[in-house]
């Protein structure tokens, strides 16, 4: 089955590197506080029943409507090969700069790691999403990041997420985790660190 993709369009301005299967639509919006900002998580899936870490696109919102964060755990495009570090992090510098071109001008870039991303397809079973994640620090003190997939496709897009040194964890909450959430509303555990505390 080929599946149709659909860029974002944020602030009326097209994100070619944002994209999401045509058949996603918004099933849930709420509004959340991240980093003592109030902000608008909106979820995206096929169908309109939630299930926690079946396929589904997370959107994090700011006040000022800037995205925070993204993350698209579908395999909308999972062909060709993960692209190499180098591309990766030329990938990740485009998206931030086509987001918001003035923050991105003050990342500066720290590191790239092959990681993966989960999720649960119709029959329970696993789905294993190979990542470039390309970690940037900010001068606010943040860290922010861009996972790039096969194909240079995008699975992940987050800014502005702080650090708890003391505890070893990160402290901005993770609205766009589904484990998290879990463990914020009291139906799953505490993920381990570097997690944040829910």
């Amino acid at each position: 089955m080929i599946t149709m993709l659909k860029a974002l369009s944020i602030n009326g301005i097209t994100q070619p590197n944002l994209i999401l299967p045509d058949e996603f639509k918004k099933v849930a919006s709420d509004t959340r506080t991240r980093n003592d900002e109030p902000v608008l998580v909106e979820r995206y899936q096929r169908d309109t029943d939630v299930q926690p870490n079946h396929e589904h696109a997370v959107l994090v919102w700011g006040e000022d409507h800037r995205l925070l964060s993204f993350n698209n755990f579908s395999l909308a495009d999972d062909s060709g090969k993960l692209p190499s570090k180098r591309q990766a992090a030329k990938i990740a510098l485009a998206t931030m700069t086509a987001l918001d071109d003035q923050y991105a001008s003050e990342l500066s870039y720290m590191r790239t790691d092959l990681l993966t991303r989960a999720y649960l397809d119709d029959n329970d079973q696993l789905v294993t999403i190979p990542i470039q994640w390309v970690k940037f620090a900010h001068p606010n003190g943040s860290y922010n990041w861009v996972s790039v997939g096969a194909g240079g496709q995008v699975i992940e897009m987050e800014r502005e997420s702080y650090w708890d040194y003391f505890l070893s964890r990160r402290s901005t909450e993770e609205w766009n985790y589904d484990n998290w959430v879990l463990a914020y509303e009291g139906k799953g555990p505490q993920p381990a660190a570097p997690e944040a505390l829910a």
